[in-house]
């Protein structure tokens, strides 16, 4: 239990700030030492690909999602011109209907009329209606 306790309170603390130590040091400064003109240009030269290769990106992604926008709107006009045809067809066809209606009642009142008419006229008067066929 012992050893147990000395490795996990003193060895793996060590061995994690050797690894750092080397990581964040030592590491870096075999870089800078190893560094030569031609491998700074290769990595200048390969940060300026990146660079270039994001702007293309955002690019032919404003340039999609800007056409995609655009087909949205387009596609939405559309669905509201269908959709407005539609309702006017159905406004047509209703107010259509509602006119005949109302031409037929207009001509049932004028049949009636005419023909309440016709039977004034043909038939004879009362004797209450016109006192003056009533003395003949």
């Amino acid at each position: 239990m012992k050893d147990w306790w000395h490795k996990i309170t003193i060895d793996w603390p060590c061995a994690l700030g050797d690894w750092l130590w080397w990581a964040l040091v030592v590491a870096p400064a075999n870089f800078i030492d190893g560094l030569t003109r031609r491998r700074v240009l290769h990595v200048i030269g390969f940060v300026l690909l990146l660079i270039f290769f994001q702007q293309v990106v955002m690019f032919d992604l404003t340039f999609l999602f800007g056409l995609d926008l655009g087909l949205l709107m387009e596609v939405a006009a559309a669905i509201f011109v269908l959709s407005a045809r539609d309702r006017g067809r159905a406004l047509a066809h209703a107010s259509w209907h509602a006119v005949k209606a109302v031409v037929r009642v207009i001509r049932r009142s004028r049949v009636r009329e005419s023909v309440t008419k016709a039977c004034r006229v043909l038939l004879p008067p009362k004797s209450d209606d016109d006192p003056v066929f009533a003395r003949i």
